[in-house]
């Protein structure tokens, strides 16, 4: 679906058969994807089978870094750590291919121990053939340090794979824990100035039930594009969204310190888990204990 076109009646994509109300329970609901191009389509797949109308805009843009002498260097003595950490879904693809340009050996199968911070990211891994030896509980860096922290020993050696703008987290803790860890950024998020544009004109053109916001980042550019609606119009015509669906518990804060509220987290920090969200808050099922999450 081509960036900023409607998904839903009226716009673009096949029309869904209609089935009982409870099957879709997300009509007449308008929802903004905000993930990157390559990324939003599932997302956006899952809010439309549910009945909502979706607008994929999406916010930022995710690119392997250039691969210079030194990053190649560090690339290829990844295959000789302990560890080998993956943050995101996006630092497994940008790895690996910055591992191929770099023309490093195959990585052993005995060693480096894999470790991704999720099912999905253990899922990327398995795209290139390899199977994740610790996946984390929870889906966060300082879940990845809780997974570890009864399997390491003082002294081994990790290599933490990670984007220029996530937290590094994980290899400060490891070095606590007496570990040499050290951090690869493989790839760079960057805003995305057109989705920006698009999505303040949005706030101000149309009516808007949700905006996702899959990281920071996401959560900085809503910010700035309903500053930038307000801005450009009068506060009368500024219409921000009924609620934001953050991904996990580091988004959230995030949403609320920039003071987009209501928020609502996904439960588990996955897209799954984020439309789960929604549902049980249109429903009014939120915060239930068969909707765990947490509302601010």
């Amino acid at each position: 679906m081509p960036m900023g076109e409607t998904r839903g009646p009226g716009g673009t994509g096949p029309t869904a058969e209609p089935g009982a109300p409870d099957e879709r329970p997300l009509i007449g609901r308008r929802v903004v994807v905000t993930r990157a191009r390559h990324q939003g389509r599932s997302l956006v797949d899952r809010f439309f089978a549910l009945g909502a109308e979706v607008l994929h805009i999406p916010l930022i843009r995710l690119s392997p870094v250039p691969l210079k002498a030194d990053l190649a260097r560090a690339l290829c003595a990844a295959r000789e750590a302990d560890w080998l950490i993956f943050s995101s879904q996006n630092g497994v693809e940008a790895f690996f291919a910055l591992y191929d340009e770099a023309g490093c050996p195959p990585l052993l199968a005995r060693g480096p121990k894999r470790v991704a911070v999720g099912p999905k990211t253990a899922e990327a891994l398995m795209r290139h053939a390899h199977a994740a030896d610790v996946v984390a509980d929870e889906f966060t860096a300082e879940g990845i340090v809780e997974a570890l922290t009864s399997r390491i020993s003082p002294g081994e050696r990790a290599v933490v794979v990670r984007g220029n703008l996530s937290r590094d987290v994980v290899a400060p803790a490891l070095r606590a824990l007496g570990l040499e860890a050290t951090s690869i950024v493989v790839y760079d998020n960057t805003r995305d100035a057109d989705g920006v544009r698009r999505l303040a004109q949005t706030f101000i053109t149309g009516v808007v039930d949700a905006v996702t916001l899959t990281s920071p980042s996401v959560a900085d550019a809503v910010a700035d594009a309903l500053a930038s609606a307000r801005l450009s119009a009068s506060a009368a015509d500024v219409r921000p969204p009924g609620v934001y669906l953050s991904i996990g518990r580091v988004t959230t804060a995030r949403a609320r310190a920039l003071g987009l509220l209501p928020v609502v987290e996904a439960f588990p920090y996955t897209e799954e888990g984020l439309v789960s969200a929604f549902v049980a808050y249109v429903s009014g099922a939120y915060g239930s204990s068969g909707a765990r999450g947490r509302e601010g």
